[in-house]
């Protein structure tokens, strides 16, 4: 029997336009989280920032570390990694939860109370718990290499206690191009004709006697996040770094559950989970809305049958005359058939909400016997107690956490257009920057006709690489510097 599962995730797509928001959500706690301020004293940090922000602290470290990285705005610049388990296994450590306010959602655990952690000082966070946390760091530390960790800490102020750890994708080798050059070592180049029907002229990839295309490889520390992950396997990376952590982390005395090996189960992340939330509570207000509807459709069309026959010429003595009785019997028994019919209405009305109430109940009770049949695996299933809340409330409260969500959204956005605004007339200022120093670097090369849309980055890269190993060669290659970011 296991004590919890595991949890061991990876996203590795963060860019420089990423590392803004995140490092506001790591820093100040500020994001899609339920955070509890009380309880963010408690945090546990095992590599700090130091940096005014994390994007700072990023490009400081490539700098610090000379890591050679490309300044694209679609690199990935960081990745991270994430490890926790559930309440259950923290329970197993000593850990004591309590009760929010809140419930779940989705899932098995749908309708039950949220459990956070029970935190007034120190002395409630178990030492087991602790130890876990340095073993899954350790782990990762071995992984990716201590010097490109940037930021690693527990954080127990959120639902269940988990850490947070971000570290660069450096490799030790790369492999690059190799082109064709004249006499002089300047790149050949050939016009090509692209699918636009423009001309241009493209560098020349040099073959072997084989006919295949030519690379070389360099040494040295290399910012590369698919590089990384071919180096940790490829494709079956992720499940062999699963399979190692369950071995390590079992041999430290910590029994989870590795899930079924082979499984291509992909981990939702902290936004996919909010919305997951938040359209299960949708459904469920447009299932109550749907209901609803329906009665007031039966309350109309009841209203309606019993106002036609109040109105009912037919049965008016005033047009109609029935021979044999006098106008006040015949008064009262038209009377006496507008009761009956009003009673054999609102009967029928009766009837029409039980059957709507009998398949609300029915559709209740099918979801109850699925959830059943997908706990009846071996294990003993234990009795709760069932709480009932005022469905107006329910709602109620619902709209609420929905409201604050479009709320936050705008907000984000809001930020997010700023950014970009910030970032696009950056990103022009770069653009001509980089045109005038591939120019200058033309004429230096001796080429004094280079019109813009002829420059090749990959070729000037190829210059400037050059010149730079020409003229540092006789450098002290021990030399740090730092762009001071």
């Amino acid at each position: 029997m296991y004590d919890g599962n595991q949890v061991l995730r990876f996203e590795n797509k963060f860019k420089s336009s990423d590392l803004v928001g995140l490092g506001k959500e790591l820093t100040e706690r500020k994001g899609t989280g339920n955070y509890d301020k009380e309880r963010t004293k408690f945090n546990a940090s095992y590599v700090p920032l130091n940096s005014p922000t994390l994007q700072s602290k990023v490009y400081s470290t490539l700098n610090k570390n000379n890591i050679y990285y490309n300044t694209g705005k679609n690199v990935n610049l960081l990745n991270g990694a994430i490890i926790t388990s559930g309440p259950e296994f923290f329970k197993s450590l000593g850990m004591k939860f309590k009760e929010s306010d809140r419930v779940y959602q989705v899932g098995k655990k749908k309708g039950q109370p949220v459990l956070v952690p029970d935190i007034k000082t120190t002395d409630d966070i178990p030492d087991k718990v602790k130890k876990f946390f340095d073993e899954g760091y350790t782990f990762l530390e071995q992984l990716v290499g201590k010097e490109n960790i940037v930021y690693a800490e527990v954080h127990y102020d959120e639902d269940t206690p988990h850490m947070h750890f971000y570290f660069l994708p450096v490799v030790n080798e790369v492999r690059r191009k190799v082109f064709e050059t004249d006499s002089n070592g300047i790149i050949i180049k050939h016009d090509v004709v692209g699918k636009d029907g423009i001309t241009r002229l493209v560098s020349i990839q040099k073959k072997d006697e084989n006919g295949k295309n030519m690379y070389t490889t360099e040494k040295g520390k290399f910012l590369n996040c698919d590089q990384f992950w071919k180096d940790k396997g490829g494709k079956t990376s992720y499940a062999k770094i699963q399979d190692n952590y369950n071995k390590y982390i079992t041999e430290k005395g910590f029994n989870l559950y590795r899930g079924n090996i082979g499984d291509n189960v992909q981990h939702k992340t902290k936004a996919q989970q909010e919305i997951d939330e938040l359209n299960a509570q949708i459904n469920d207000i447009k299932q109550t809305i749907s209901k609803n509807q329906k009665l007031n459709e039966v309350e109309l069309e009841t209203l309606n049958d019993l106002k036609s026959i109040d109105e009912n010429e037919i049965l008016n003595p005033v047009k109609r005359k029935i021979i044999g009785y006098n106008e006040n019997d015949v008064e009262e028994l038209i009377n006496y058939s507008k009761q009956i019919k009003k009673e054999n209405t609102q009967d029928k009305s009766n009837l029409k909400k039980k059957d709507i109430q009998i398949e609300d109940l029915t559709t209740t009770i099918k979801k109850l016997t699925t959830e059943n049949n997908k706990l009846k695996d071996g294990r003993a299933i234990k009795e709760r107690d069932t709480k009932i809340y005022e469905q107006d409330l329910k709602i109620k409260n619902q709209k609420m956490v929905i409201k604050e969500k479009d709320n936050l959204i705008d907000t984000l956005q809001k930020q997010i257009n700023n950014l970009q605004e910030k970032f696009n007339s950056f990103k022009e200022k770069m653009f001509n920057l980089c045109d005038k120093l591939c120019k200058a670097l033309a004429h230096k090369l001796g080429v004094h006709d280079l019109k813009e849309e002829e420059i090749n980055y990959d070729e000037f890269e190829y210059h400037a690489n050059q010149i730079n190993k020409k003229y540092d060669k006789d450098k002290d290659k021990s030399d740090d510097f730092d762009l001071g970011l």
